[in-house]
């Protein structure tokens, strides 16, 4: 194995880094989803993690290596999870932290970080411009840019999600997850196939931004084509040079696109059945299996990462009048 390629040993290290501020989430059976698929569906509840998503382990984990590595002042660019991530980390590290958010970043997640001694900028309408930027300026002033997704640490960090659910369900034989760079589902991945070699792992995107399985589809980083999407979280183009690329397609085993209305509708339901607000890009991984585009065998042992609980109110609205606009259409 080459000395640069991500391997469980560093998600292991990862782990043991970052387990005195990162939360062990629940991991609980879904009643609901098992019920819908005839399989024994669970839920990672990463959206009760601290900060609301997974994003704060990959964050906590870069910059504790930051700080080994005698690095003080990090830079990043964040639809919203990867900054908050990033910015509670800094309060642990005690690091000078800047992040950049795209200007149509969720109202509520610029809230959350305006609520943090850091550096925040608003650049760019798409999260690849934000990104360039966010670069541009770590080089110009001598920082280290951490990626929410083209990053080792950040990746590592990720698969102490797998870690935590393998070691609750052994016997799991899918794992679901919503991509968009591929920090999560690499990092899963990776773990999890160390344990387990035959285990799945099932990429869900949304249709309005389905970059990554364009991508493996093409055989190369393409920039693919965006609509406006609630998934914010999975949502843009990835860099060209991107690590997670050739991570997803070598371990990611199959893809699944999910429309906007279901995505939408699926928010819904997943309050009905389940009693928690989830974002988007949760919704996005949850809708794949509660519109039964995966098919399980009986009593199957089936895990779904619940990435994020990010939500803000005037996203709410917007959904509650897709919602039924939806609803009306049908």
């Amino acid at each position: 194995m080459p000395e640069d390629k991500i391997c469980l040993s560093d998600i292991l290290l990862a782990k043991n880094r970052i387990a005195k501020y990162v939360a062990n989430t629940p991991f609980i059976k879904s009643a609901w989803l098992s019920n819908l698929t005839g399989a024994d569906v669970y839920m990672k509840l990463e959206n009760v993690q601290v900060t609301g998503s997974f994003k704060y382990r990959g964050a906590l984990n870069a910059l504790t290596w930051a700080k080994e590595n005698h690095i003080n002042k990090v830079f990043t660019a964040s639809a919203g999870n990867h900054g908050l991530g990033i910015a509670e980390a800094a309060v642990h590290i005690e690091t000078e932290a800047t992040v950049c958010v795209p200007l149509t970043a969720s109202p509520l997640k610029r809230q959350k970080l305006q609520a943090y001694s850091i550096s925040l900028i608003q650049h760019g309408e798409e999260c690849d411009v934000t990104e360039a930027y966010a670069r541009r300026l770590a080089n110009e002033k001598k920082g280290f840019y951490v990626s929410p997704y083209n990053n080792r640490e950040v990746i590592a960090g990720a698969g102490t999600v797998a870690l935590e659910m393998l070691e609750v369900i052994p016997t799991l034989s899918t794992i679901v997850v919503a991509v968009g760079g591929g920090g999560l589902a690499s990092g899963v991945a990776i773990a999890a196939k160390a344990i387990n070699p035959d285990i799945k792992v099932i990429g869900v995107v949304a249709a309005n931004s389905p970059v990554m399985s364009t991508s493996v589809v093409a055989g190369r980083v393409v920039r693919a084509f965006q609509d406006k999407t609630i998934a914010d979280g999975i949502a843009g183009n990835i860099e060209p040079e991107s690590i997670t690329f050739d991570l997803v397609r070598e371990l990611v085993d199959d893809w699944v696109t999910v429309d906007e209305q279901d995505i939408v509708s699926n928010v819904f339901e997943f309050l009905d059945n389940e009693g928690m607000l989830i974002e988007g890009a949760a919704s996005a991984a949850v809708a794949a299996i509660s519109r039964k585009l995966l098919t399980f065998n009986p009593k199957e042992k089936v895990g779904i990462v619940i990435c994020g609980g990010n939500i803000a109110r005037n996203e709410w609205r917007e959904i509650l009048v897709q919602h039924l606009v939806g609803a009306k259409k049908a």
